[in-house]
């Protein structure tokens, strides 16, 4: 027997309590039906895994396994508390999304998150984080194109704050735009505050996509860390790094911030520290 948390949505003649209209139901439902055609197919240590999807006359089911707490979550207690992730949890959930997105990626076809942010990305009871929420996710047009090319897909697709200057335009893109989203999550992760944290998520990705602006890089940090992020968000798409190469950049960093670390603090558990979240 086991714990967990069932998802499910009404079908289109059911009663639903909801008050949503008939046109919201149908989206509703392609959006999870979507999610599930998706998430079936995935295998992966980071990707929150759906273990069972039922049909009846009146609902939808999908039910997947049971997680601790959200990246997001993590950041508002952090907050509360005035505490902030060690350095090793930064680098550590940077390592683990950056895989799990380099699965999705080369993928055949490629799989397009196109929603990357704090509160779709979860962590389970013994710290691994997971990508969920594959309702906006899109299968790459053709696999056969190159990488780099793109294509015409919905515009203003995802959240604002962490959505790509091109998805906001409704231009044609490609999977590069969840490298933009990693690279605001990458910023949050080590900054603790959301990019752009004083303003609204539509003021924020105005401010990217028409005014060419990126969250201030605090002087201190590593100049790795910087490199990265200035490529990540880069207004190129074709500038973007892969995620296997964003990988191997990470695995160089963190390497020599451990190393460091322990040449300078040796013995001293850098993950002592938990997210503080609490779970009802």
């Amino acid at each position: 027997m086991h714990k967990g948390r069932i998802n499910s949505t009404h079908s289109r003649d059911s009663d639903d309590p909801s008050g949503m209209t008939s046109s919201e139901k149908d989206l509703a439902l392609a959006d999870f039906r979507q999610e599930t055609a998706i998430l079936r197919k995935l295998r992966h240590p980071n990707i929150c895994m759906l273990l069972a999807y039922s049909t009846t006359e009146n609902f939808e089911v999908m039910i997947s396994e049971l997680m601790k707490c959200s990246l997001l979550d993590v950041f508002k207690a952090n907050s509360l508390h005035n505490t902030h992730l060690t350095k090793r949890k930064q680098i550590t959930y940077a390592q683990q999304l950056a895989q799990g997105m380099n699965y999705l990626h080369t993928c055949k076809p490629p799989i397009i998150h196109r929603d990357l942010k704090p509160a779709n990305l979860l962590v389970d009871f013994s710290g691994m984080l997971k990508i969920t929420d594959f309702g906006l996710a899109k299968i790459r047009p053709d696999p056969e194109i190159q990488e780099n090319d793109q294509f015409l897909m919905t515009g203003e697709t995802g959240s604002y704050r962490f959505m790509a200057p091109e998805v906001f335009r409704h231009e044609e893109y490609n999977e590069t735009v969840d490298v933009y989203s990693y690279a605001m999550i990458l910023y949050y992760l080590f900054s603790g505050k959301a990019p752009w944290c004083m303003d609204n998520g539509l003021v924020a990705v105005n401010k990217a996509a028409l005014e060419g602006d990126r969250p201030f890089i605090p002087r201190e940090w590593d100049s790795r860390l910087n490199h990265l992020l200035k490529q990540c968000w880069d207004e190129n798409p074709r500038s973007r790094p892969p995620f296997r190469d964003i990988l191997t950049t990470l695995s160089e960093f963190s390497q020599d911030v451990f190393k460091t670390r322990a040449d300078s603090v040796a013995g001293t558990d850098d993950d002592a520290t938990g997210c503080n979240c609490v779970i009802s």
